[in-house]
C-alpha cells in the first residue's frame, strides 16, 4: 500500500505554509503604514487648510474692521462739517439783518465774535473730543453772537459741576442744540427768553441739559425737519453706540428742553 506519511511532504508543506504566513503578515503591515501614513497626511493637511482658512477668516475680519472704522471716521467728519457751515449761514443771516437795520457797532461786534469762534472751533480734528468746558466755552461765544441780535431778550445760564468740566466731549455736540433754542426759543418771541445749559453725572454716565423758556416750542414738523437733532443723534451713536443718546420735548412750565447722554471720558482729550 501507498504510504501518505511522507516526512518531505510534511516539510515541505509547512514551509510553503510559513512563507504564506510571512508574506500575508508583511503585506498587512504594508496596508497598515499606508493606511497609517494616508491618515497621518490627510489630519497634517487637514489641519493646514483649517489654519489657513482661520487665516484668512482673521485677515478679512480686520479688514472688514478697518473699513468699517474708516467708514466710521468718514460719517463722524461728515456731520461734522455739517454743522460749521450750517451755523456761519445763520450767522451771516444775523449781520446782514443788522446792516440792513443800521447797526454797524452792532454788526462789528458780531463779527468779531464769530472769527474768536470759528478760530477756537476750527483748530481741531473733527474726530477729537474736547474737554466740556472747551465746548461749553464755544457754546458762551456763540451765544454772545446771538446776544448781538437780541440783547433785550436773550440771557444765557451755564450750571456744571467743576469736576465733568474735564470730561471728553464730540466737539461742537451742543452747537446745534444752542442754535435750535436760539431759533426756536428766542427768535420767535418777544419776551426774555433764558437758555440754560447744565450737566450731572450719573455713574459712568454725564447728561447734559439745554433747555429755554421761549413761549414757542418747536412742534412736530419743525424737530422733522434741518440738521440739529438728527445730526447730534447721529454723531453720539455713530460715537458711543448704544450708550450715546438723546431724548428732547417741551417742557411742561413752558418752552424746550433736550437732554444728550454720553459716557463719562476723561482720557481722550
Amino acid at each position: 500500500m501507498f504510504n501518505v506519511y511522507d516526512p518531505v511532504n510534511i516539510f515541505a508543506d509547512g514551509d510553503r505554509m510559513k512563507y504564506r504566513s510571512e508574506e500575508h503578515f508583511a503585506l498587512i503591515q504594508i496596508v497598515e503604514d499606508a493606511i497609517s501614513r494616508y491618515f497621518f497626511l490627510s489630519a497634517w493637511a487637514a489641519l493646514y487648510l483649517a489654519l489657513s482658512y482661520a487665516s484668512e477668516v482673521h485677515r478679512t475680519e480686520r479688514r472688514a474692521a478697518r473699513l468699517e472704522r474708516a467708514a466710521q471716521q468718514a460719517e463722524l467728519r461728515s456731520l461734522r462739517y455739517q454743522v460749521n457751515p450750517h451755523f456761519l449761514f445763520n450767522t451771516l443771516n444775523s449781520l446782514s439783518t443788522l446792516v440792513m437795520r443800521n447797526k454797524p457797532d452792532e454788526a462789528e461786534k458780531m463779527i468779531l465774535s464769530l472769527s474768536n469762534f470759528y478760530r477756537t472751533s476750527l483748530t481741531g480734528d473733527p474726530l477729537d473730543d474736547v474737554p466740556l468746558a472747551e465746548e461749553v466755552h464755544l457754546q458762551q461765544l456763540y451765544l454772545d453772537i446771538e446776544g448781538v441780535r437780541f440783547p433785550e431778550r436773550l440771557t444765557s445760564v451755564i450750571d456744571i459741576p467743576a469736576d465733568l468740566m474735564t470730561a471728553c466731549v464730540p466737539g461742537l455736540i451742543l452747537q446745534p442744540l444752542v442754535e435750535n433754542a436760539i431759533k426756536y426759543g428766542v427768535s420767535r418771541t418777544s419776551s426774555p427768553v433764558e437758555i440754560r445749559i447744565t450737566a450731572r453725572a450719573d455713574g459712568d454716565l454725564v447728561h447734559i441739559n439745554i433747555t429755554d423758556n421761549g413761549d414757542q416750542p418747536p412742534g412736530e414738523a419743525d424737530r422733522g425737519s434741518g440738521i440739529g437733532l438728527a445730526n447730534v443723534r447721529d454723531r453720539l451713536t455713530a460715537r458711543f453706540g448704544d450708550q450715546g443718546r438723546i431724548a428732547y420735548g417741551p417742557r411742561e412750565g413752558g418752552g424746550f428742553s433736550v437732554l444728550i447722554t454720553l459716557p463719562i471720558i476723561r482720557q481722550s482729550c
